[in-house]
């Protein structure tokens, strides 16, 4: 049987690793980063090989600390989600969830659900990372990543929330002046706020309109390009144009009457909002975010398929002819 020391050395090993440095690992261990140094040190001598390589700038593992970590990574992950089935049976779920998500959808959607998650697991802390880049879960420490795009993001466990529908919508405003396009031809005589890629990309994304997600052909123009789409959202609430925009985030405008859609034959849906995480083998208070979220989400009702539906009640009326509102 393997001595508390090897142990110790062990979880220290496998946590300096996966963290990227004996400091990260003495912070999620809760001790100092010379006693996880000292762990390791212990450790190799045990086995006779060293297993990291050390230098001033960064660790990295030695071809033995390789086959190693490969070795032990996965026990802990088992003994760590045996402690958290031991728990959920004796006691409440406690400790740190972090979590990263898109800043529109987590505003809207998510942060209603916290404080009913938090009366029902008052022992779990949710720390929320609003960021709209695509983050490395591992090796940022999140637990858990909501996103919108393609469910291919790589070796992690992926689950849908639901479908992600854009819409071409406007201000009232806008409508008054420019009037309601009936066509996606009439688009050409519109100002068409765009995205643009981040990363310092010039050139704007065309809008893809309609089941088959087909590009404007002429391509959308007019005169205001950002890289967020929260910005054009305003810029389109103040009557700056028309945007092409993710259904969760302007559905709310629609039902205040800040924005309107329309061209709703024209519904695009290239992506899905998903969750994912890095493996199976949850922790019980990753586990129970993670129900929880999936289980309020996935019913909630402007996150349905039947997206038409939803949106027609705000469609603006055309009365005598399609540049008057009524």
């Amino acid at each position: 049987m393997a001595r508390v020391e090897s142990i110790r050395g062990i979880i220290s090993f496998v946590r300096t690793v996966a963290a990227g440095s004996f400091a990260g690992a003495a912070k999620e261990l809760g001790v100092s980063a010379v006693a996880v140094s000292k762990n390791v040190q212990m450790l190799e001598r045990q086995v006779g090989a060293r297993l990291l390589q050390r230098s001033t700038r960064r660790l990295g593992l030695t071809e033995e600390g390789r086959v190693f970590y490969e070795r032990c990574a996965r026990p802990l992950q088992e003994l760590e989600a045996a402690r958290s089935a031991v728990r959920d049976k004796v006691g409440s779920p406690a400790g740190t969830v972090r979590v990263t998500s898109i800043t529109p959808f987590a505003r809207t959607y998510m942060l209603p659900l916290l404080p009913s998650f938090s009366r029902q697991y008052p022992k779990i802390e949710v720390d929320l990372h609003l960021d709209d880049n695509v983050s490395d879960m591992i090796a940022e420490g999140f637990d858990v990543g909501i996103r919108a795009g393609h469910m291919n993001v790589g070796n992690v466990v992926v689950r849908e929330i639901a479908p992600l529908h854009f819409v071409v919508c406007g201000a009232p405003s806008y409508f008054g002046v420019s009037g309601v396009p009936q066509t996606i031809a009439d688009l050409a005589q519109h100002n068409c706020l765009r995205m643009r890629r981040r990363g310092g990309a010039r050139q704007a994304i065309n809008w893809a309109l309609g089941a088959q997600a087909t590009p404007l052909d002429p391509p959308a123009q007019g005169n205001f390009v950002a890289n967020d789409i929260t910005t054009l959202v305003a810029a389109a609430v103040q009557g700056q144009g028309l945007v092409l925009a993710p259904l969760p985030f302007v559905l709310p405008l629609f039902r205040s009457g800040a924005l309107a859609p329309v061209l709703i034959d024209w519904m695009s849906q290239p992506a899905h909002i998903f969750m994912h995480y890095p493996n199976r083998k949850l922790p019980a208070r990753v586990r129970c975010f993670v129900n929880y979220v999936l289980e309020h989400l996935r019913g909630h009702p402007d996150l349905g398929a039947d997206a038409r539906s939803v949106v027609e009640p705000f469609v603006p009326k055309v009365r005598n002819g399609r540049n008057a509102l009524g």
